[in-house]
């Protein structure tokens, strides 16, 4: 409650879906393209239990959704605004239609990580949370750390950015106790070509129900680091709220 989360993502968000109770303001190119995907990614963050099975990890939350040009100016900008988390479900893969990234590109710290970790510098109170990838089972880098390793792209090698990992459900005890939890094959693998791990930590992002864009009451299966990061940064979202009814301020 009282709560705001930020989203970056391609197009934009159908803010008048029944599960969001007007709870969502697209700042950003209002009367752009809508988008499944980033109706799906703000769906896992703050979805009311209307269905049920779509309910988001913080459902009485607020989201301000933004096109991903601009990003970083614009996070800057929400930064004075008092934002606390950030989601970003998307980034460069392996390979694409122009062929795969040159292989020095993938694993190094570069300008985009750089950007984000100054933004963090700047900005002590904010946290970026962003997807890992879905490059886990292209071998398109041609000299990496070790094989099947090495496929973090751009910006996912800041020093001051979560990145997300997808993970499939977790299988926990009747006692509480996590028993186990598999790694998605999909998902991007690090670590840095500095020999930083990455990602930071991994969330269920296999078969997540959400809201997508079709219509004010249409809903989907999607899986992937996308959906693997807003189940992060839903649940950070609730993690400051609790700190700060404890603390009096925010982490």
């Amino acid at each position: 409650q009282g709560m705001t989360v930020r989203e970056w993502d391609g197009d934009v968000v159908r803010a008048s879906h029944n599960a969001f109770g007007g709870r969502v303001t697209v700042v950003d190119d209002p009367a752009g393209t809508l988008s499944a995907h980033s109706t799906h990614v703000c769906g896992t963050m703050i979805a009311s239990a209307n269905p049920a099975a779509v309910k988001g990890m913080a459902p009485q939350a607020t989201a301000r959704t933004f096109n991903w040009t601009n990003d970083e100016s614009e996070a800057l900008a929400e930064v004075q605004l008092g934002m606390l988390i950030s989601n970003h479900s998307y980034g460069v893969p392996l390979s694409g239609s122009t062929g795969p990234l040159a292989a020095y590109i993938i694993g190094a710290y570069g300008a985009a990580a750089a950007a984000w970790d100054e933004i963090a510098y700047l900005s002590p109170y904010y946290l970026t949370v962003s997807s890992a990838g879905n490059s886990g089972n292209d071998n398109a880098n041609t000299n990496p750390i070790a094989p099947g390793f090495d496929k973090l792209t751009y910006d996912k090698t800041a020093k001051n950015m979560m990145v997300v990992a997808n993970a499939q459900d977790a299988v926990i005890g009747a006692n509480g106790v996590l028993t186990s939890v598999v790694i998605n094959s999909s998902s991007s693998q690090g670590p840095t070509d500095d020999g930083r791990i990455k990602p930071d930590i991994s969330a269920d992002g296999s078969g997540v129900y959400s809201c997508i864009s079709t219509s004010n009451s249409s809903y989907a299966t999607y899986s992937g680091t996308s959906m693997a990061a807003p189940n992060v940064t839903g649940t950070l979202l609730l993690l400051q709220e609790y700190y700060n009814q404890v603390n009096g301020q925010y982490m």
